[in-house]
């Protein structure tokens, strides 16, 4: 008779032990990208994973499910652990873990994987309801759970007070890097949330999300006994202190990009327990009160930036962060990315500074601005065999001061379309470029595969560069889907005398995966950070860093 085999990822001694305690059983290592490969083996009763990559974790639960095989994950943190049942593994455990301890584990997970017809109804009732009480991403208790936690301390005390976080830019944030990045960016938040309170004055507080892999924040604070409740002056100056501690753990785990698209608004309610009223009414109309306020708050706060806006384009108030772009298979620098950024807090992200621009009609001043200070750094910034990338958007071609005379040379200009909005009239817009492209000027497809920058605006404008937005390029080396799909543009754009840009290359394995796939250059933090327009430039032969990393040639 076969042996059963536990498909495994990890060389750990305590797992080849742990499986050799299991009668008949034996551990089969692979590494965490090719395990989909060895699950049709008819022998392959579980699967036990330790690889903590977000993206490939989800990619090897769902084919292990699909093809009815418990999984077991180890987990090397809290967030991995929430991950983990989100994923609805079979059994988890914390690295390190014994050998028995491991073996238990398995011995569970195959058990709960051949429960079928009304237990497996039950599990799955017994799973909804764990989701109900609990948010698995963020593991804070949902609101039902608050109330009842709360509803005893409310009726004491005889009042409550509710305040809600409105994290307005975390959309942004997943329509920018995907639905990957904002799960962890949330992890990070709620974590930081926690350690803040665990330190401050309104510790005893709840905090949960109003529903489950929600992305705004709910405080309950019942103030203690003989103390008075805070005043709106100590919440205003506690929820400084918070943006403070929240933007400063988001900047550390996930960069400047991201920790500048963090912003809360605070709305509160101060509510008075009446018996003649059901309590989880009070409280739900207090919510609604809250969030009203929060959204108050967000639309002055929106005033101001314009304000600031205004500001910094009398003042000339951005500067210039190029990006590198390389070439994949020599990791020369092919060319930079000129990135604007405001020089004032409010305005550092350039979403935030273009959404300020357009809600204010400012945008044909916003951009002429950043042109102007992108071009400025060409003759320092730049090589002579460089290319500058300029972000332009469908927008400044109506504007009558851009023209195709606004650069001296444009032969080292490609222009970006960024596409914030979309193209309505193909035929006029094709004309607009034609002039430029009679001038020198290159084109580009900006973040190709989101929003509008489709397979229509590639056809129809016959770029000279195509670059893939960064969710799709985002565990492309886990994804098979994402892979045929670059693979396929790689071929068109080769058959019309194109190149392929790779955005938001951040690991060593999706840049190797990109490589294979034949994608012609490569920009990202795995190989160079933004340089910022006062730092000295780096040459392709001065490169330093991942660039220089010979293990992947």
């Amino acid at each position: 008779m076969s042996e059963s085999v536990l498909l495994v990822d990890s060389n750990d001694p305590a797992i080849a032990t742990g499986t050799s305690h299991l009668d008949g059983w034996r551990a089969d290592f692979y590494e965490a990208a090719h395990l989909p490969d060895a699950l049709a083996d008819p022998c392959v009763r579980a699967v036990l994973i330790t690889n903590d990559d977000p993206g490939l974790l989800r990619t090897n639960v769902e084919l292990a499910h699909a093809r009815g095989l418990p999984v077991i994950v180890g987990c090397v943190d809290e967030a991995a652990r929430r991950r983990a049942v989100e994923l609805r593994a079979e059994e988890w455990y914390l690295i390190p873990a014994s050998a028995e301890e491991i073996t238990a584990r398995t011995r569970s997970a195959v058990a709960r994987g051949a429960i079928v017809g009304t237990n497996a109804v039950e599990r799955a009732d017994l799973a909804e309801y764990d989701q109900m009480l609990h948010d698995s991403l963020t593991g804070l208790p949902t609101l039902p759970v608050a109330i009842e936690r709360s509803r005893q301390l409310f009726k004491e005390r005889g009042e409550l007070v509710v305040l809600y976080l409105n994290f307005v830019r975390y959309s942004k944030i997943e329509e920018i890097y995907g639905w990957e990045k904002l799960d962890a960016v949330l992890e990070t938040t709620a974590s930081a949330v926690r350690s803040f309170l665990d330190d401050d004055d309104l510790r005893a507080s709840r905090v949960m999300v109003s529903f489950s892999n929600d992305d705004d924040f709910i405080f309950f604070h019942v103030p203690a006994n003989g103390v008075a409740a805070a005043t709106d002056g100590e919440i205003t100056e506690m929820v400084t202190r918070l943006q403070v501690h929240v933007a400063a753990q988001i900047e550390a785990a996930h960069g400047e990009d991201i920790a500048a698209l963090f912003d809360i608004y605070v709305g509160r309610a101060h509510l008075y327990y009446n018996p003649k009223i059901r309590l989880e009414r009070v409280i739900y109309r207090g919510i609604r009160e809250a969030q009203s306020a929060s959204r108050s708050l967000e639309e002055r706060e929106r005033g101001r930036r314009v304000s600031d806006l205004k500001a910094a384009i009398r003042d000339r108030g951005v500067y210039v962060d190029y990006h590198p772009i390389v070439v994949t298979a020599t990791k020369e620098i092919f060319g930079y990315e000129a990135l604007a950024r405001g020089t004032q807090r409010t305005l550092r992200s350039p979403e935030v500074m273009f959404d300020v621009a357009a809600e204010a009609d400012l945008i044909w001043e916003l951009s002429r601005l950043c042109r102007e200070r992108a071009l400025e750094g060409m003759s320092t910034r730049l090589e002579k065999n460089q290319l500058l990338f300029l972000n332009v958007d469908p927008h400044d071609f109506s504007d009558p001061m851009f023209t195709e005379d606004e650069v001296d040379d444009p032969s080292r200009v490609v222009i970006e379309i960024t596409e914030r909005t979309a193209i309505k009239d193909y035929p006029k817009f094709r004309e607009r470029l034609k002039a430029f492209r009679e001038r020198g000027f290159r084109f580009a497809i900006d973040d190709a595969g989101s929003g509008y920058a489709g397979l229509g605006s590639i056809a129809n404008l016959e770029p000279d560069f195509i670059k893939l937005d960064i969710s799709l390029i985002n565990a492309i080396d886990t994804n098979f889907i994402k892979q045929n799909l670059v693979k396929t543009m790689v071929h068109f754009a080769s058959d019309h005398g194109a190149m392929v840009i790779a955005e938001g290359v951040e690991r060593a394995d999706e840049f190797a995966t990109v490589r294979d796939l034949g994608v012609h250059l490569v920009q990202g933090f795995f190989l160079h950070r933004p340089q910022s327009a006062s730092a000295p430039i780096v040459r392709a032969d001065q490169a330093e860093g991942p660039a220089q990393d010979d293990s992947l040639a």
